[in-house]
This record gives structure tokens, sequence and C-alpha cells, in this order.
């Protein structure tokens, strides 16, 4: 098998081991863990729009997430200014352990990931990584385009 494919499955199936006892735990969805985290990691995108393009998650998936964590307490939607279009996002307090959780889960996956990596190694691989989103995001939005 493709050593990429390969790798694009085993991170998968790990990512998924690591994360379901999070899940169970605080009796979550894989997705609504997905959008704490998000929101958690990237204060500049706080709208479920953003995490849609963000994350490549359905619009149904991010909107039943959102709707459940917010009807949970862990997260709350509020207008900003006159656009009441567009309700922007925000992490209750009561999120804070699963996020925690999760946070020391996402650690343990990344150690798992670069074992053994030299800092050289390390970086190049950051910059290999990052250069393979660049180039897979950019073709999505040229797909997108084309599809419109």
């Amino acid at each position: 098998m493709n050593i990429m494919l390969e790798n694009m499955y085993v991170n998968r199936e790990l990512y998924s081991a690591l994360f379901n006892p999070v899940c169970f735990k605080y009796g979550l969805t894989s997705a609504e863990l997905l959008v704490l985290l998000f929101l958690a990691g990237n204060k500049e995108y706080d709208t479920a729009k953003d995490i849609v393009n963000k994350l490549k998650i359905t619009k149904s998936h991010v909107s039943i997430s959102v709707r459940e964590l917010e009807e949970r307490g862990y997260l709350k939607g509020e207008y900003e200014g006159r656009n009441r279009r567009t309700i922007h996002l925000q992490l209750c307090d009561t999120a804070k352990d699963i996020i925690d959780d999760a946070r020391n889960v996402q650690k343990q996956f990344q150690s798992i990931l670069v074992s053994g990596f030299s800092e050289e190694e390390l970086e190049n691989f950051k910059d290999y990584l990052r250069r393979a989103t660049d180039n897979v995001n950019m073709y999505l939005k040229n797909l997108s385009a084309t599809n419109k």
C-alpha cells in the first residue's frame, strides 16, 4: 500500500483510539469534541461557517454539534454589533475540563507520531505537512470554485 495512504489511515485510527475515551467520559460525539477543540485553539475563527471551512465537517454535523453543545452549557452563541446573521460562538467555563483532557490526548498523539525524530527532522516534518496541507486546501478551493 502507498505509504501516504497507509499513514492517513493509521493516523485516523490512532486519533480515534485516543479520543474515544474522552468522548465516552463526557458523553460527546467526535464532532462535538472537534468543535470544542477547534474553538479553544482558534480564537480568530468563532463561527459555525469557520468550523465547516477549516475542519471540512459538513454543515449539518456542525449545526447539530453546536446545538447540542449549547444545550449542555459548553458553548454560547452571540451576535456581534448590528450583524444579526452571524452567530459568534464562545466556550463556556464548563467546557474547560473537556478541553484540558482533549489537549492532553492531542499531545499524546503528537508524541507518538514524532517519537524518535530529531529536532531537525521534526522541523522538516512540520514544513512538509504545512506544504501538503496547503496543496490540499488549494486544490479543494479550486475544485469548489469550478463546481459553482
